[in-house]
């Protein structure tokens, strides 16, 4: 049996905002022991962020419209822009929030030794963040997504280690929210980042402990 039109469009648009936010070109990790593992390592406070995040399929997207209820149609990219407004209005920053679950991840499994103005560092990039469909067929439900390249940098300049990973929208490890509820509460916004960044954090950061 075909599936309708519109839950057929559904699922090729959720699969394809998977595949954008997993699409940074594989990096292989260098071994452990080559990785810095073990090393006293200052982390980079500058963490570059996108322009916008990637809203998908942003459907009922009142909740973030200026004067609410107008019931207008916005795509993508518009959504992008309402949401990192929405953001900076009540101070929720991204590149802060994950180099909070960063350096927290860090402290908590004792994978490296932290030192302020050591000469190695450890540097983050945020590739993709946002929110997208909690599964294939519709429904209102949003979970996060966050794309980061994590690197080790020597003083030289010489790359110690470097890793890319992801965890998309149809992740089972996030909680799903709708787009109302995360207008209504920035703090609960807040939260589906930190989770979503902090997850991120032990898988990239997994093959460094001692």
């Amino acid at each position: 049996m075909s599936l309708p039109r519109t839950a057929f469009v559904f699922a090729i648009r959720a699969v394809a905002c998977s595949f954008l936010l997993s699409a940074a070109p594989p990096i292989a990790a260098q071994p452990a022991q080559d990785s810095g593992a073990g090393r006293r390592v200052s982390i980079d406070p500058d963490v570059p962020q996108p322009e916008i995040p990637l809203i998908q399929s942003p459907g009922n997207f009142k909740a973030f419209l200026i004067g609410g209820g107008i019931g207008a149609a916005v795509d993508q990219t518009q959504a992008g822009r309402l949401f990192r407004d929405y953001m900076r209005k009540n101070n929720i920053d991204v590149s802060k929030i994950v180099l909070d679950s960063f350096r927290r991840t860090i402290t908590e499994d004792r994978i490296l030794a932290l030192a302020d103005g050591s000469d190695t560092r450890l540097k983050l990039v945020i590739n993709t963040y946002g929110f997208g469909a909690s599964g294939f067929f519709g429904g209102d439900e949003r979970r996060p997504m966050m794309n980061v390249t994590a690197s080790l940098v020597a003083g030289g300049g010489n790359v110690l280690w470097k890793k890319t990973g992801f965890i998309t929208n149809l992740s089972k490890e996030t909680t799903a929210y709708t787009y109302d509820q995360l207008g209504r509460d920035p703090q609960l916004t807040a939260k589906s980042l930190e989770q979503v960044s902090s997850l991120l954090s032990h898988q990239l950061l997994s093959d460094l402990k001692q």
